[in-house]
């Protein structure tokens, strides 16, 4: 990792293991207030986990320095053949396309460095300098449009809000840890080909998806797991686990769908309308008023699924993987 790089304008990027909490502490309540205020979502146990990690020097990431005030940083995490980049957030004063792209190359180039790193994935909900495809050669990343949803006043719902009703021959049950492991092979089938198992290549094999899943259970930065508001459902007549939802809790009164998929043969009878019916009443019977969710905009049926029920957008954001590191 390079220690330390010069920034037009009087700013440098270093180390961010040069660092303690109290030094980011600052930045990490201002980003902790557009979570909050842009997405209706509790970024602190995020902004624990990086505190907690920045005091036992084992966060790898870059700060952005304006003199000795830390004015925006980025963290990343390798997970086996790739990195995954965690955060990026510039204080608005400082919030520019180049400061945001100076973080975001230092990241990439450390990728490069490391033993055996194939693939660089990104989701990044605060970048706001757009598309970076000028950086990087279009050989190396691809970059994919993220909508995130809200749908308000779920508690006023009716069942009629979320359109046809599926079969008899379908039996919907709450969600059980039991289930994980036909989770994992439903969600590996499901995603077999599809356009997000490009964005997120946990989804391309089972034992991907079992951490994908155990990540969402466990991992705070998904929210807090409300496993009342998920659902698992069969067919009767074969006993086969056609479909699932999966939910959080994220902020005072708003839940997040952190998984919806239906088994591609039983799509089109109207499962996926009572997977969000469903797990929308479970999250109002939890006090929650409004369900957010993400999702890829090329993904044109879900999304005239979920604008049809009243999900509305309320931010654009990229999804960016970067391959061919060798």
């Amino acid at each position: 990792m390079a220690a330390r790089a010069e920034q037009s304008g009087g700013l440098e990027i270093t180390d961010l293991r040069h660092f303690h909490a109290p030094d980011l502490a600052p930045l990490l309540d201002e980003e902790s207030r557009n979570w909050a205020e842009r997405l209706r979502w509790d970024f602190t146990a995020s902004r624990d986990i990086v505190r907690r990690y920045l005091d036992q020097r084992a966060l790898s990431g870059f700060a952005l320095l304006d003199g000795s005030a830390l004015v925006g940083y980025s963290y990343y995490v390798q997970e086996d053949h790739k990195v995954l980049i965690g955060d990026l957030f510039v204080s608005q004063p400082y919030r520019t396309r180049e400061t945001e792209h100076a973080l975001l190359r230092q990241v990439v180039a450390a990728a490069r460095s490391l033993p055996g790193v194939r693939r660089v994935e990104a989701q990044l909900m605060m970048l706001e300098a757009g598309a970076i495809g000028s950086l990087f050669a279009p050989s190396e990343l691809a970059a994919f449009e993220r909508n995130f949803m809200l749908l308000d006043g779920i508690r006023y719902l009716g069942r009629e809000n979320f359109g046809r009703r599926p079969g008899a021959d379908l039996m919907f049950e709450r969600w059980a840890d039991s289930h994980a492991e036909a989770a994992s092979q439903l969600i590996a089938r499901c995603y077999h080909g599809h356009l997000d198992s490009q964005i997120n290549d946990q989804y391309e094999s089972v034992a991907g998806a079992r951490r994908f899943l155990y990540n969402i259970m466990h991992y705070p930065g998904c929210g807090a797991f409300h496993a009342p508001a998920g659902v698992a459902v069969f067919e009767r007549s074969s006993g086969e686990f056609c479909g699932l939802s999966l939910a959080s809790v994220v902020f005072p009164g708003v839940g997040h769908l952190t998984q919806v998929c239906v088994a591609q043969p039983q799509r089109g009878q109207g499962i996926g309308s009572e997977l969000l019916w469903r797990s929308s009443q479970a999250l109002a019977g939890a006090g929650c008023d409004a369900i957010s969710l993400t999702v890829t905009a090329g993904n044109a049926g879900a999304v005239r699924l979920y604008e049809r029920i009243g999900f509305r957008t309320v931010r654009r954001f990229y999804a960016y993987v970067w391959r061919g590191l060798r």
